[in-house]
């Protein structure tokens, strides 16, 4: 049996929005005119992003979204979109503004623009100048251990508390910012076009990683002997099918834990979902997470 079977993809980006949701509203909420926050795509050109706050009045936020995202312009159903849902076009941008001791509502509304007008699928395919203020989980921090990073690499065994510190500093170091972790406590992490999830099981003896790669399978039959014979030929990345989505699954030992090895199992599960998704999708005629590879 999949170490995955109780992963529900569709729930995780549910509460991943959720939570940073409430975060965005907690940095608002603080925000004052030195600066604005500005979301953009990852790995956006220069001067490209998606949606702008600023304090321009006192207790006050604007928020606003550009007409044109790097060189493309907003789609006249995009454009009708956001009108629909209240933002007013001025000059070079649409925008809406509004109270900062409400600033919940500020952050839905451009989390709405962020899925629904510019597809984003998941927070962590976003840039921002304080995406790791947003992106860090306050509970993550409250179930940290006392150690420092260097004295858990001393360890020979760690216990679950110390494992997921280790592994959240190393993410951190690796991706530069603060991962994201569902309310399952799985970490999830971008890497080009993939989303991994990096969960740490509560026996502390090994790192698991896992990836969907495909939704809506056609033909569960079908896809046993596909995966079958994919598996046949896979060396270190096993795929399951998951009621209708196949997952890549890889797991790390870590007693010890050693950080090279996750990093390692990262850039491999990184070549193989680039590697196989599209072909695997449409042999089973499924989609990939990331259809228009962005």
């Amino acid at each position: 049996m999949a170490h995955t079977d109780d992963f529900d993809f569709d729930r995780s980006v549910e509460q991943a929005w959720r939570r940073f949701i409430l975060r965005l509203a907690d940095v608002l909420s603080m925000m004052d005119e030195t600066e604005p926050l500005t979301l953009t795509p990852c790995d956006a050109a220069p001067g490209e992003w998606f949606v702008r706050f600023s304090q321009e009045a006192k207790n006050r936020i604007t928020v606003r979204v550009p007409l044109v995202v790097g060189s493309n312009p907003l789609s006249a159903a995009q454009m009708a979109q956001l009108a629909e849902s209240g933002w007013e076009k001025c000059g070079l941008c649409f925008q809406i503004s509004g109270d900062q001791d409400d600033c919940e509502s500020l952050a839905r509304a451009a989390v709405t623009v962020l899925r629904e007008v510019f597809v984003v699928e998941h927070p962590v395919f976003l840039d921002s100048n304080v995406l790791a203020e947003i992106l860090q989980d306050p509970a993550a921090e409250e179930g940290s251990a006392d150690a420092t990073y260097e004295e858990l690499l001393a360890y020979s065994s760690l216990d679950e508390v110390q494992l997921v510190a280790a592994v959240s500093e190393e993410l951190s170091e690796i991706f530069g910012s603060a991962p994201m972790r569902d309310q399952d406590g799985d970490f999830a992490v971008r890497t080009g076009s993939t989303m991994i999830f990096v969960r740490v099981p509560s026996d502390g003896k090994e790192v698991r990683l896992f990836s969907v790669l495909v939704h809506d399978v056609n033909g569960r039959s079908r896809a046993a002997e596909v995966l079958n014979d994919v598996n046949a030929h896979a060396r270190w990345v096993r795929f399951s099918l998951v009621r209708d989505k196949i997952i890549a699954t890889m797991s790390v030992l870590a007693s010890p834990f050693v950080p090279v090895h996750l990093r390692q199992a990262i850039a491999e599960m990184t070549n193989v979902a680039d590697g196989v998704d599209d072909l695997l999708a449409a042999s089973l005629q499924g989609k990939t997470t990331f259809p228009d590879g962005s």
